[in-house]
């Protein structure tokens, strides 16, 4: 009996200490993404940090305004913290809950490993996450040269984009709500409905993608849920959007954004220099190699393993938002399809699993065959 209790003492000790060695990990290397991702951007004249903590920002910029709350709040208390530390400190908290929701979403999506493999896999997800946040963007002179008769490589050089203290969050939102939303399909309870309705609104007031959700939302409980619940939780939805967006809209509407393309509104408009920009073959093929990571690969390849929920949100929430980005967002800044970012690495994660344990029962199978 002693030594029984002492056994089991011990492995708690270890289960400890293996947690705390992992979060100072994480802590580290959320630390060094952030550094990395303050050294190679800049931020956006009118819609800088120091602008967001004082609403003072232009629109649309200033309506994602979560993060600029929570860091004008902490500065009424405590004045002595510089805004871009606090700003910085946030992003750090980001990284690290980008991780711990990966971690999780592992587990709902029925992806066995250990906890050790469990916490190494959901580090991988900042690797695609990091790939559109911190690093460069390519711009092509020229392919190729000659001089005196002589081919020779092209020009090429790296260009810097723009920081936003919401982006980040924003893939961390839809990773959650999308993770929740699996959830209550499951089993359809109220406090998961709840969970996931509270999670809506505030992603909503981080950024108003949120909206391309609704879709998706529709499409993963088609055929799963009652229509009448269907109809009720969608326009529970809607109404939150609407009155968020209209509140923030009312309270801190942003200063007008000069280069505002769209009459009336404060939105640009980029599809021509988007799409001008796959016009030069060696920018596509680093944008598409870039895009993701890659990960969509093993999803099309692999699409038959594809959990149902991630199928279906891939499609009704993906193709719509990447749809408005080529519109409205500038694709040199790779940033503007973030929130997509993480499902690509969640549907790759899980189709290969999925396609591996076929896999290993097939070659189970062919074993017991005399």
């Amino acid at each position: 009996m002693v030594l029984a209790v002492s056994t089991n003492a011990s492995i708690g000790t270890s289960t400890r200490v293996m947690r705390l060695a992992w979060f100072v990990a994480l802590l580290c290397y959320a630390v060094l993404l952030t550094t990395f991702h303050y050294a190679s951007t800049t931020v956006w004249w009118i819609a800088s940090p120091a602008l967001m903590a004082d609403f003072i920002a232009a629109a649309p910029f200033q309506g994602r305004v979560l993060l600029p709350l929570i860091v004008h709040a902490i500065m009424r208390v405590t004045p002595w913290f510089d805004v871009d530390l606090l700003f910085a400190a946030a992003e750090v908290a980001a990284w690290m809950l980008l991780v711990v929701v990966a971690r999780q979403a592992l587990r709902v999506l029925r992806i066995e490993t250990s906890d050790l493999v469990s916490g190494i896999l959901a580090l991988t997800i900042t690797v695609p996450v990091a790939l559109h946040l911190i690093v460069p963007d390519l711009e092509v002179h020229s392919i190729l040269g000659v001089d005196a008769g002589v081919l020779e490589l092209g020009k090429w050089q790296t260009v810097p984009f723009f920081r936003y203290v919401y982006d980040l969050p924003a893939a961390v939102f839809t990773l959650a709500l999308v993770l929740c939303l699996a959830r209550f399909v499951q089993a359809p309870e109220t406090g998961r409905l709840m969970a996931y309705l509270g999670l809506f609104a505030l992603a909503t007031v981080n950024r108003e993608t949120t909206m391309f959700l609704l879709p998706a939302f529709l499409a993963v409980c088609w055929g799963v849920l009652e229509r009448r619940t269907i109809a009720t939780v969608l326009a529970a939805q809607l109404i939150i959007f609407v009155v968020i967006q209209a509140a923030i809209r009312w309270f801190v509407p942003g200063l007008p954004n000069p280069y505002a393309s769209i009459p009336g509104t404060n939105y640009e408009i980029h599809l021509t220099d988007n799409l001008w920009l796959f016009t030069n073959p060696l920018y596509l093929l680093t944008y598409l190699a870039r895009f993701g990571a890659g990960l969509y690969l093993p999803i099309l390849l692999l699409h038959r393993y594809l959990d149902p929920v991630l199928k279906r949100t891939l499609l009704w929430f993906g193709i719509p938002f990447l749809l408005s980005t080529v519109l409205f967002g500038r694709l040199v800044e790779h940033r503007v399809v973030i929130e997509i970012v993480p499902l690509l690495w969640l549907g790759a994660v899980q189709s290969i699993s999925a396609w591996s344990a076929d896999q290993a029962r097939q070659s189970q199978a062919r074993e017991r065959l005399p």
